[in-house]
């Protein structure tokens, strides 16, 4: 969703940083420089603001984040009376939150209210937590009554989300696939998850996520979806570059968006040498993130070019950015490969965490059903919206054509597949609409 963020202090930044479709009025000089270098030019207007920023195409909400209460409700109220679909307005004394509520605004907020409330849950941990507790295939508690779960007083199952529909827990039995609704107080969310899924590990695909900045568009592309990635698995990020400044605008971001970062300072980015230096800082289990620069397009074959090599030497996922996120539609190809069906399980495992829907296309000569009841499995554990469909013919094609639709938020690939033409895969790379994960599926 596209929104305007009328202010860019610190709570514009955390906005920011956290809606990548967001863009930001700001007029303070200072707070300008700041902004266009965290975010880009691209998503920051100058100000003042003004009525005519609401004529922005694609915008459905607005957020009035000034420090003056007066204006913020003065801007509240024109685009209300635009028609704005969602008006989120700040204001700093709490009063008038129920003034603006008489008012007919819902969504109010009072930075020092929040704070309050937050300081007093944590001195009285009384505060109420609803979570979704997926079971996988491995946890302990498949075929125990809901009742001797055991979570003590403080903590309730209040349903069951199975095969779709949500029923009483009340006199279930607990199977694979369920996803646990739970109310507790205190935060004890966390620990009730691993009570039931024992692996916490079982949803992060990688410990960490490896950001390349190479450029002053990386922060825009390559670091702001590796954030987003990073909130998704709850990961750290590893930012290298070559440049102090960009290494000290990406860990602004980081620090901004609430996520653990390292910086590491290197000579150059070369992708020559960068799986060696993987090894050397023992990253081996991270997922490298690149923005596909124009500087590694060469004339000859994809097969020939450094940036193949890289790819196919290192030894971790990578990530292809483009700021196409948060994800709402994931590609995945199923084929016969070894691995193949280790990376669409990821694949469900994003689209659990994402809420994104998926579409897998399944490629195989060996058993088709096979396929088909690793999808319908995978459907089932996960709870998620999944659409599949056999291929028929030339893959490649079929590929393009899902591809070339621009659809898809994020393609994900297993690299030791050769389902798909090799230099097709390098003009995904390079020239792909959606953003692009190749994984090994070992």
């Amino acid at each position: 969703m596209r929104i305007l963020i009328i202010g860019g202090g610190r709570m514009g930044q955390e906005l920011m940083a956290s809606t990548p479709k967001a863009l930001v009025v700001e007029a303070n000089p200072r707070r300008l420089e700041t902004l266009r270098g965290l975010f880009g030019e691209e998503r920051v207007i100058e100000g003042p603001w003004r009525e005519e920023h609401l004529d922005i195409p694609g915008l459905e909400g607005i957020v009035a984040a000034t420090h003056e209460d007066e204006r913020n409700i003065n801007i509240a109220q024109t685009a209300r009376e635009r028609g704005m679909r969602y008006v989120v307005v700040k204001v700093k004394h709490p009063a008038r939150v129920d003034e603006l509520h008489d008012m007919g605004f819902e969504d109010v907020i009072c930075p020092h209210q929040f704070a309050a409330k937050a300081i007093r849950a944590s001195l009285t941990p009384r505060s109420k937590d609803l979570i979704e507790i997926p079971v996988f295939p491995d946890s302990p508690h498949i075929g125990k009554r809901m009742e001797d779960l055991g979570f003590g007083l403080d903590a309730i199952v209040v349903g069951v989300v199975r095969n779709g529909s949500v029923i009483r827990a009340c006199g279930l039995r607990i199977e694979s696939g369920d996803h646990i609704i739970v109310v507790s107080i205190g935060w004890r969310s966390k620990e009730l998850q691993r009570t039931i899924v024992r692996k916490e590990s079982r949803m992060r695909p990688f410990e960490s996520i490896t950001v390349l900045l190479a450029e002053e568009g990386d922060l825009n592309s390559t670091m702001s979806e590796s954030l987003y990635m990073a909130r998704l698995f709850d990961t750290r990020v590893d930012i290298v570059s070559s440049n102090p400044k960009l290494l000290e605008k990406g860990k602004e971001m980081a620090r901004v968006s609430g996520v653990e970062r390292n910086a590491i300072a290197v000579p150059s980015l070369d992708l020559g040498t960068l799986p060696s230096l993987l090894d050397e800082w023992e990253l081996k289990g991270c997922c490298v993130a690149l923005r596909p620069s124009s500087s590694y397009r060469e004339r000859r074959r994809f097969s020939k070019w450094k940036l193949y090599r890289f790819l196919r030497d290192v030894e971790t996922p990578v990530l292809i950015c483009r700021q196409r996120h948060p994800y709402q539609s994931v590609l995945n190809v199923l084929d016969e490969h070894a691995g193949s069906a280790a990376v669409t399980e990821l694949v469900f495992k994003l689209g659990f965490l994402s809420r994104a829907r998926l579409r897998v296309l399944r490629y195989g000569y060996v058993d088709p059903r096979e396929q088909e009841r690793l999808v319908e499995r995978l459907t089932k554990l996960y709870g998620v919206h999944c659409s599949d469909e056999p291929l028929v013919g030339n893959p490649t094609l079929e590929f393009v054509s899902e591809l070339s639709s621009g659809d898809r938020d994020l393609t994900v690939l297993n690299w030791d597949s050769y389902s798909i033409n090799i230099d097709i895969l390098g003009r995904a790379i390079m020239d792909g609409p959606s953003s692009l994960l190749l994984m090994r599926g070992d």
